[in-house]
Formats: structure tokens, sequence, C-alpha cells
């Protein structure tokens, strides 16, 4: 923030403080170390201040800021901060006890001489104590990367350096640091530093509930019409959403459209009728002071609970809709400072996917045009660069996976009938193995249980298994949430191409411990279920002891389909109408009525007291009214 135009500093205060800054990616690294081995924590180029705040109220360390910035001017006030307007150096920091851990976010590319920057902070930090530096990763600049990614790795005008990993770790060393603990992403080089070995781990993750009560207890401390408290409430809503607590998310959600209604005039009960105008060139201040900043992603997570909380289809295109053209809005406006806003960027691409697979729900026989309407959308044209169309064609398939992992069929099918691009071809331009595996493992279930091709869908899944479970997997643990569903789909195909092998598989997950879990046995059980209804029985009879034991053992592992499926195989196989009456009754009772699963077993109770002779008693028995079709084959 290096413009000294008062409005546009405050303009650029307040996208920050509602949307632009990141207090979650900022205090990650404190969770890297033991807390109580902390006690005095600094941070140099602190901004506004999220991070020193949050270890101040959240972890109870004595915290300092030191930043010249308007930015961190305002965050001194607001949350009533001790930031010094000044760099951290021997005028500034003399006379103090020196820290346990200095944190320097995204500062050291804007500074000249890095090495007098670490030579002016390194007294500060105790001799045992931590660096922690993050900075944009110069291997992340490369024709491919985004707008908005680049123009938050380069900022022209403000970013004087760039460091690849190399560079980094030689200009720490430079300065003592023989400890180097590097976490490097496509645009971020992160690096844990100590001149004495010391234990910290980068591999630690932010505690999420922890950050979420900060958000709550900071949302409530502040006037409820102040742009801080508007950033703290959606990034509340953010959290909840992400945590699955949608009531508490709506709970927030319904509270800030009260306030934006007062504040701004708008109403995002109604998204459709909330119109932005697109920013004109120097506009930066006023659209940034007509709009909420936030509003791209509340619209975005109003969306996500209209559809998961409310299975409300049209409510959630229409936030989705509003999310691109707020988000869309408000990039033109920073693009006009030189800047921009990647996450916004990501939510523009996200409600854009979304808005194609609830078009797609809603009306799937169009699938062509809202295909060519996404295309349009995005300025996809012939003329387009590659990378362009691939990037397009990316997202589409990531719809088309969502579509078939939510088991939305008719919707998935539709789309795939209006892509000209093979399933090969979208396979290949997957950008990481994991999407390459959820993409063949969706068109594996849409084969299997759209089209009921188990043949054509086997390989699909063989691939997806091979990829992320086989014993060339490179990272099984890393698709341990695709897993259950790999395995089912892999079996189930395999259940009609290969019966035995399928069983093979079942009967090795059973052994595999003395208690089989409870995923292990609902495989065995669909598998089962499946062999009786196809008629292969004797490929069924090596699983039917294994499941009669578990029943035993854990009755409550009993469905109507599991009982039903035993019943018909004791009847047809065994031919012990007997005992196949004991798991055909248990069907009958446990399933819905007028339910398949119910219909069938009462017409086979009738099958086995017929072979038992036992019609008469049954038509005369006290079951006789609850189940009219009993005994009912003497016709």
């Amino acid at each position: 923030m290096g413009d000294s135009d008062p409005a546009v500093v405050e303009s650029a205060t307040k996208f920050y403080v509602e949307q632009g800054g990141a207090p979650d990616t900022i205090v990650e690294p404190l969770f890297w170390f033991d807390h109580g081995e902390v006690k005095r924590y600094a941070e140099v180029g602190c901004g506004f201040g999220f991070g020193i705040d949050f270890a101040r109220e959240a972890l109870g360390w004595t915290v300092r800021g030191f930043d010249p910035s308007p930015l961190a001017a305002a965050g001194s006030q607001l949350l009533a901060l001790p930031i010094t307007p000044d760099y951290l150096g021997p005028a500034t920091w003399a006379g103090e006890a020196p820290f346990d851990l200095l944190l320097a976010s995204e500062v050291i590319e804007h500074v000249a001489d890095p090495h007098r920057f670490l030579a002016d902070i390194i007294p500060a930090l105790a001799p045992d104590g931590w660096l922690v530096l993050s900075t944009p990763n110069a291997a992340g600049v490369h024709p491919d990367s985004s707008t908005a990614a680049l123009l938050q790795a380069l900022s022209p005008g403000y970013h004087l350096v760039l460091f690849t990993e190399t560079g980094l770790r030689g200009l720490l060393e430079a300065h003592g640091f023989r400890h180097l603990t590097m976490r490097v992403s496509e645009t971020t080089l992160t690096v844990l530093a100590c001149r004495e070995a010391r234990q910290g781990d980068p591999a630690r993750t932010l505690d999420r509930r922890l950050y979420r009560a900060y958000l709550e207890r900071r949302l409530h401390s502040l006037p409820a019409d102040s742009s801080l408290a508007h950033g703290y409430a959606s990034r509340l809503i953010k959290e909840d959403v992400n945590a699955g607590d949608l009531d508490a998310a709506a709970q927030t959600l319904r509270t800030l459209t009260e306030t934006y209604r007062r504040c701004y005039g708008i109403d995002l009960d109604d998204p459709a009728g909330i119109a932005i105008e697109p920013p004109s060139a120097g506009s930066f201040t006023r659209f940034i002071a007509a709009y909420p900043t936030n509003l791209c992603g509340l619209a975005y997570r109003s969306g996500f609970l209209a559809l998961h909380q409310r299975q409300d289809l049209h409510a959630a295109r229409a936030a989705f809709e509003l999310a691109i053209r707020a988000g869309e809005a408000l990039r033109m406006a920073l693009q006009s400072i030189g800047s921009d806003d990647g996450e916004t960027e990501h939510l523009v691409d996200l409600s854009r996917q979304r808005v194609l697979e609830i078009s797609l729900r809603l009306e799937p026989e169009q699938a062509a045009a809202h295909l060519d309407a996404a295309r349009r959308a995005e300025g996809i044209t012939e003329q387009t660069s590659a990378m362009m169309q691939r990037g397009f064609e990316q997202r589409v398939e990531q719809c088309f996976v969502d579509l078939v992992l939510s088991g939305a069929y008719p919707a998935a099918s539709a789309l795939e009938a209006a892509r000209p691009c093979p399933d090969a071809d979208l396979l290949e331009q997957a950008r990481t193995e994991r999407e390459r595996i959820r993409s063949a493992l969706a068109r594996g279930l849409l084969t299997l249980n759209h089209a009921g091709d188990a043949t054509s869908a086997l390989p699909w899944f063989r691939l997806a298994h091979d990829a992320a479970m086989g014993q060339d997997a490179t990272d099984p643990a890393a698709y341990a949430d695709l897993a259950p569903t790999i395995e089912m789909g892999y079996v189930l195909a395999l259940t009609t191409v290969e019966p035995l092998e399928a069983v093979r598989i079942c009967q090795g997950r059973l052994a595999s411990s003395q208690s089989p879990s409870a995923p292990a046995l609902g495989l065995c059980r669909e598998v089962f279920q499946r062999l009786v209804h196809g008629g292969s029985y004797k490929a069924a009879a090596r699983l039917e002891p294994a499941l009669k034991r578990a029943l035993i053992d854990e009755p409550e592992l009993g469905t109507p389909d599991l009982h039903l499926a035993l019943g018909l195989f004791l009847l047809n196989y065994e031919a012990d109408p007997q005992r196949a009456l004991h798991d055909l009754e248990r069907a009958a009772a446990m399933a819905a009525p007028r339910t398949p699963a119910a219909e069938l077993a009462v017409f086979h109770i009738g099958v086995a007291n017929s072979q038992l002779g036992l019609e008469s008693e049954m038509l005369e028995g006290p079951g006789a009214e609850a189940n009219p079709r009993a005994g009912g084959l003497e016709s």
C-alpha cells in the first residue's frame, strides 16, 4: 500500500480488512512450535496486525509489530496493537529482551538489500530463537500463471526481488542459520530457520477450532457496522462452512445480511436484484465505498448454503451468479491500481462451475446450450490460447466429476454427451494426480451405476484403484478420502465381470483382522447382495458364512437388503426354506412398507411357506393381516 493518496489508502485498508487479508495463512506458522516455548513474538512488516492480534488474544503471547505503513497504523488503532511505525532495527529495538519467534511474512521481497534486512533484524532474535520467512516463489512465474498469480508475485513497483528455493536457502545460510526447513508451494516459499537445532514442524497445521473461536470473539467485540466486523464475519462464515457447521454459518450470514441492507442498501436474500456497476477508470475509491469487497465470497457461501442446506437449486444459482458479477467487478477495480485478489479469482472460477452444474441439474436436456453459455462467459473461442482452452476444459471436467460424485447421473451424462473432448485427453490434461484419479473414478461410477455397464466401468475403476491404492501408488494416504468409493466401485464392477475375484478381495478384507471393520463388512454385504440377485450363488456361497457370523456378533449390521439376499440364497441355493424364513421375515419387518425390498420379502415368505406346506397356517396365523401376500400362492 505505497500510494500516498489518503482516499486510496482508506479504500485499500477497507479491502484488506474485509477481504484481502488472510489471517489463517498469516497465523498458521505459529502452530509449528510448542506454544509453551514462545513467550515473546514479533512480526516484521506486520501489516494490519492480524497475526500479532491472534498471538496475543488466542495464544497469550507478548507481542510487537514493526511496520511504518498506513495499514499498520490502522490496525494499531482499530485493534489496539503495539505496533511501532518503523522498521525493526537497532534504533527501534535497542534495550528490549530478544524475541523467541520472529515472523516476516511477504516482506523480504519489498527490500532492495535482503542481506541488510537480515542483519538489522537478527540481533532482536534470541540465539535459539526461530525466524520464519515467507515470500513469493519465483518458480511460480511462468507463461501458464494466471493474471492474479502473476500480479501477486510480481507486484510491479512494490516487489524488488524474487527468490527461488535455492536462493532463499543460500541467503539464510550466509547469516548463520544452519537449520532450515523449507515448505514450498507453487506460489510461496516459507522457511523455518534457526541457528541452533530446535524442534519445529512446518507440517503442523492451523488449529481451526481455535481460529474460529478467535474470529467469533473478535466479531462480537466490534461495532456491527464497521468494515473490520464485516471482515471477521465473512471469515467466520467461511470457516463454519468449511467445518460443516452450516447452521452457524447461516446464522452469521443472516445477521450480516441485515447489516448490509442498512449499510449498502443491498439484500443478499435477493441476489438477482443486486446490480453491480462495473468500475470505470479512476473509480477505485468510489467502487470500494459502494460495495462490500467480500461480496463475492459471501455470495458464494450463500449459494453453498442454499445448495447443501436447503437444496434450493434456483436460489443457489442466483447466488453463484452474484458471486461472479461481484468478483469480476472487484478484480477490475483492483487491477486499475495494479493489484488483484487470488481468492476472488478462484471463487469466480468455482462459481462459474457451480452455475454450470446447477443448470445441468435443472435442465439436462439443454446441456449443449449451457456448455456454450459457459464458454461465452469465459470468452473461450477458437482464437483463444491453448492454455486458456485447457483451463476451461479442466474446470468443466471438475464440474462433471462433482456431478457424478454427488449422484447427479443424468446431468453428468448429459454434460459428457455435449463435450467434444475424448475421455483419454481429459485425463491427460489433469493438473494433478488427484484430479486424474477423481476423473477416472467418476467415469467408472457413471458407467456402472447409470449405464449399467460393469465391463466398460471396470478399466476406469482399475485405473483409479492402481493409482491410489495399488502396489505402485506413490502416496496412498493422500487419497484416503477417495479410497472407500474407489474400492467399492472396483469390487462391484468385478462382481459382475470377475465374481470370484470380487469374492477373493472380500475374503481378504474379512481375514485382515479378527474384528472386520464396518467398511469391510459393508463392501462384502454389497457384493453378496449383487451376487445373489445376479444368480451367482456359487460365488455368494463363499461369503455367506462370514456374513452370518458378523450378524451374530453385530446384529445392527443387518439391513433389509442383506436379510433379503440371505433369505433368497438359503431358499434358492441351499434349498432350506426353514432357515430362509428367518431372514425373509427380518427383511419384511425392517423394510419400509411398499418398497421393493418389502414386497420381495413378503412374496418369498409365501414361497418358503409353500415349500414347507404352511400356506393355511400362515393365512390364519397372527401375521396374516400384516402380511396380506403371505402364502398367497395357492391360486
